[in-house]
């Protein structure tokens, strides 16, 4: 009886070894093994520059992004609501990058009509565009930004809406018709649209309507890219989640883990990585490895834990932030 046991359990516990081995290279691979010429794969043909359309691109993580991007010789639109920011943040480009090309669209998410996203498509029709980068986002309520839900008004709840989910199906809804076409004889041309999520997705107190936008932009995302696979006319516009965890940045300044990369580094790492999870048929990245990591491992706790680690993240955060808000009164 136990002889006839020993064969099963022994290539369950081998079959075991191997997968888990495989995870560990890939992982590894994903991360630390990265092409020289990221998104090469994303540049038109021709003497003239590719863009992308990088939104929130004045600040944060998008500021990250443009700037890697203009390192890998992309062109760049930079959409945002602050025209004083986008100004400065072109000069600074154009500084770190000499020869940049960076343009810049002025645009509150928050408030956007149907008549100024048509102005802007329209204003790209122009250039090369196979990019589109929905970075905008944030919890713009009245403070402290980190509170109950109970607590909201019916405009703040509009407001997060609006900035983080809204304004990015509408834009990539209206950016799919520029972003598929190709020119004619040229098979080759790819287009890619990365989509920001957030770790926040899983549901996390005192952010609970911006965490639920999020995971919003997730769900969008894995459907437009599975409706994008199946045509033969949009397959070859690859569709992307990126899944943040902490970064500090402009935006998220309190209560930052030690822990956390630079929008910056994060941006690099973002830039540096979409291959790899194209490559993989992957939906949805988080570029960063111990991001990545933590959300690996998070599915597999027991609702407790994880509900008890994600609060006393949270609390860290919240501290932080009521912290700042007594000095400043």
């Amino acid at each position: 009886m136990l002889g006839s046991l020993l064969l099963p359990l022994a290539v369950v516990g081998t079959a075991t070894v191997a997968y888990l081995s495989y995870a560990v290279v890939d992982f590894l691979a994903l991360h630390f093994l990265l092409p020289s010429r990221p998104l090469e794969a994303y540049k038109r043909r021709g003497p003239g520059p590719t863009y992308a359309l990088v939104t929130g691109g004045s600040a944060g993580i998008g500021l990250g992004v443009a700037q890697e991007l203009l390192r890998q010789g992309f062109a760049v639109v930079l959409l945002a609501h602050l025209e004083e920011e986008l100004v400065e943040t072109k000069q600074m480009l154009r500084r770190l990058v000499p020869g940049a090309e960076v343009r810049t669209v002025v645009v509150d998410a928050r408030t956007a009509t149907a008549a100024e996203l048509d102005d802007v498509v329209r204003s790209l029709e122009g250039l090369d565009v196979s990019m589109l980068v929905n970075n905008v986002g944030g919890c713009a309520v009245a403070l402290p930004p980190l509170r109950p839900v109970s607590t909201y008004s019916t405009s703040d709840v509009d407001v997060v809406v609006d900035q983080n989910a809204r304004f990015m199906a509408r834009l990539t809804a209206l950016m799919l018709p520029l972003l598929s076409r190709r020119r004619r004889g040229d098979a080759d041309e790819r287009s890619l649209i990365l989509n920001m999520s957030s770790a926040g997705g899983v549901g996390v107190p005192y952010l609970a309507v911006y965490g639920a936008t999020k995971a919003f932009n997730l769900a969008f995302s894995r459907g437009v890219a599975r409706e994008l696979d199946a045509s033969p006319s949009t397959s070859h516009v690859d569709c992307l989640a990126i899944v943040p965890g902490d970064v500090l940045s402009q935006g998220n300044s309190k209560g930052v883990s030690s822990l956390a990369p630079r929008w910056d580094d994060y941006g690099r790492c973002l830039v540096g990585t979409v291959d790899g999870a194209i490559r993989r048929g992957m939906r949805d990245l988080s570029p960063y490895w111990l991001h990545d990591l933590e959300q690996r491992i998070l599915p597999w706790l027991d609702e407790g834990t994880r509900t008890r680690e994600v609060t006393k993240a949270m609390e860290v955060k919240k501290r932080a932030w009521d912290a700042h808000l007594d000095k400043t009164r």
